[in-house]
């Protein structure tokens, strides 16, 4: 275990971010957060419980770069806090929403925020199309539907030069969610809801996580610029 946590900090310093001890700290202490609570309810899966660092952290902090300074975030289907929590405890400019709708998660959000001690950070046990009278800067999208499911509702929780990032992995898409296609077909298919709800494709960014090889590929969209006038 110690091995995964010299990964994360050397991946951290390779984002270009100085790791304190203290945020380390927060990190164990979410680390231990996540096991004790997921006796109780299903916060990670069995099979990643063993690479909660080398995984479910190492990802949730890939965008950090794509996060201007003082944004106003949202971490969308956010479940155990990934990839929320692991940005906000690097990131302290940022406010961050965690908007999830199943109650005892949103409740483990809640009692990890408190044991953590984030400030500037809060939960929405809502779905995501009830939210009002609230702009967005980010909203990340990690392990949560389809593009062109989620860009309907994203679009109106964004502010003028929002824009809304999409964990995505290369090749096939999970099966729960797109059949059979592709993450390029994924996209393509996304094309006329996008334009309708006036959003564009800004960048997708590919990122080699270590240890698990998994290709990340960040697929951004950003209001369309005749929104600005």
């Amino acid at each position: 275990m110690s091995n995964d946590w010299d990964v994360l900090f050397d991946w951290i310093k390779k984002l270009g971010i100085t790791l304190s001890s203290d945020k380390l700290e927060k990190f164990h202490a979410f680390h231990q957060l996540l096991l004790d609570w997921n006796q109780k309810i299903n916060l990670i899966s069995r099979q990643d419980v063993n690479r909660i660092v080398t995984y479910h952290f190492i990802d949730s902090i890939c965008s950090v770069s794509e996060i201007p300074n003082n944004s106003l975030v949202c971490d969308l289907g956010t479940g155990a806090g990934l990839p929320g929590i692991p940005i906000k405890i690097i990131r302290d400019d940022i406010t961050l929403y965690l908007v999830e709708s199943i109650k005892k998660k949103a409740y483990f959000l809640s009692e990890a925020i408190k044991g953590l001690g984030l400030k500037n950070i809060f939960v929405l046990n809502q779905r995501a199309e009830t939210i009002q009278n609230i702009k967005f800067d980010i909203i990340l999208v990690r392990l949560f539907g389809k593009i062109s499911d989620v860009l309907p509702v994203v679009s109106n929780l964004l502010s003028p030069n929002g824009k809304v990032i999409f964990y995505k992995v290369e090749g096939v898409s999970p099966p729960q969610f797109h059949g059979s296609g592709t993450l390029d077909k994924e996209i393509e298919q996304a094309k006329k809801v996008a334009s309708k709800h006036r959003l564009e494709l800004k960048s997708v960014v590919d990122i080699q996580l270590p240890i698990t090889e998994i290709r990340r590929k960040l697929v951004i969209y950003k209001l369309a610029t005749d929104l600005h006038g």
